[in-house]
């Protein structure tokens, strides 16, 4: 099932998507927007400022990607990854209810977990990142000081592994503990 556009229901949306999240194609960095025809003659002008064209082969597997029997596989295939790794981002909350909370997303690859620790979130995810070597975005980028965002799109192993992490991370902020920084 293919949620519904936003687009049309309020005079003030802007749709924006791209082959990113759920084509699993970043790196082609190919992306489209739709929005009123005034809005979108000023944005091309940002857009022919920044970028003068996708490459070739970029522009060839979008296509592909775009094709509707294919567009179809490929949301398949993304859908059952986030409904098999959703559970297993529950069962750790849940495991560690102590000090996260989360309200599951209804649809995406994103999930923002609420924390008790006493810790800006960007110094939280500063320390996941040097010391753990896990990749979270801050909630405070956000607005949402208090809050990790993660992805779990991942592979099943990564994204435990990467939980585990964080589980580590918190046993060490609890206990007061730092890991010594490398001489510069």
């Amino acid at each position: 099932m293919t949620a519904p556009s936003f687009w049309g229901r309020y005079r003030k949306v802007i749709v924006v998507n791209g082959l990113s999240k759920a084509y699993g194609l970043p790196g082609l960095r190919v992306g489209w927007i739709v929005t009123t025809r005034d809005l979108a003659e000023k944005l091309w002008s940002y857009h022919d400022y920044t970028t003068i064209c996708p490459t070739a082969l970029s522009d060839y597997l979008a296509r592909k990607a775009l094709d509707p029997e294919m567009r179809v596989k490929i949301l398949a295939r993304t859908r059952q990854i986030l409904q098999a790794n959703l559970p297993i981002v529950k069962g750790w909350v849940d495991r560690h209810r102590e000090d996260f909370s989360f309200v599951p997303p209804i649809a995406g690859a994103i999930a923002y977990l609420k924390y008790t620790l006493k810790i800006n979130s960007s110094r939280f995810a500063d320390r996941l990142l040097r010391e753990k070597s896990t990749l979270t975005v801050p909630g405070d980028h956000f607005g949402m000081d208090g809050y990790l965002r993660i992805g779990y799109g991942s592979p099943r192993e990564y994204l435990t592994e990467g939980l585990n992490r964080i589980g580590e991370m918190v046993e060490q902020i609890k206990k007061g503990r730092m890991q010594p920084q490398p001489s510069r």
